[in-house]
């Protein structure tokens, strides 16, 4: 995602914060339990080189690392106050704080990796599978809000699915789409083309606290039901009965 928004925007700075221990922790599990969950990780990291290769960021641009928490530092405010940037990309971090948000107003665009309002918060394309709901399987590019995953919406994705698709198949293609049409995305909302839309729903809220393991067995389980192929089958009418935002014409 960073390489395309390089390739195709003026990218200053990328920062990292570090991911909580606490999604991969595996200590508190009986021994079955944390050998799955381990697997799970294990797989989905295989399926992330094999999707996107082992290449990371871009080595030209500046790069600052925080520690897990550490995004709303004051270190973070002035960095960005002297880069004054037109706008700040999240994907994947903790919540930003109003401080900043003010600060910054309608600049923080969020890649949220799931399809608001009906899915909101964390592991937001892998609750839907869990619920046997892939329609909700997808990501949503809208302004960052105080709310969770609740700003205004520049435009949302369904990815391209197969039924041969296995559970992180699904979510690298979510990634790989999402990058791949986040430049256009910011293209038309920086030229006025984009009308911002809210979605009013109360929709689900999703934890990590909430992923026990038996709910990861159910997404797996799903998924090699043939869950996909029957979402296939009738995609266009199941996907109308949900419409989503879209403002490319892809």
């Amino acid at each position: 995602m960073a390489r395309c928004l390089e390739e195709q925007t003026h990218l200053q700075l990328i920062i990292t914060e570090e991911k909580s221990h606490k999604i991969s922790d595996t200590s508190a599990l009986n021994e079955e339990d944390a050998a799955f969950q381990e697997a799970h990780f294990q797989r989905r990291e295989n399926s992330e080189i094999e999707f996107f290769g082992k290449e990371g960021f871009p080595s030209k641009i500046l790069q600052l690392k925080v520690s897990h928490g550490e995004i709303n530092s004051e270190l973070t405010l002035k960095i960005l106050k002297d880069l004054s940037p037109g706008y700040i990309i999240l994907f994947g971090v903790s919540i930003i704080k109003a401080d900043l948000l003010q600060t910054f107003r309608n600049r923080f665009i969020n890649l949220h990796l799931g399809l608001s309002p009906w899915y909101k918060g964390s592991a937001t394309n892998l609750f839907p599978l869990i619920d046997g709901r892939p329609e909700f399987v997808g990501a949503t590019i809208h302004l960052a809000s105080e709310e969770v995953d609740a700003g205004r919406i520049l435009h949302q994705l369904r990815p391209r699915l197969e039924e041969k698709d296995d559970l992180h198949e699904i979510g690298n293609k979510v990634i790989r789409q999402a990058g791949e049409i986040l430049p256009k995305v910011l293209e038309k909302y920086q030229s006025g083309k984009i009308k911002l839309v809210r979605k009013e729903n109360s929709g689900k809220i999703c934890r990590i606290i909430d992923l026990t393991t038996e709910k990861l067995r159910k997404a797996y389980q799903n998924i090699e039901g043939g869950m996909i192929a029957d979402y296939l089958k009738n995609k266009e009418k199941i996907d109308a009965e949900f419409p989503i935002i879209s403002n490319l014409n892809e």
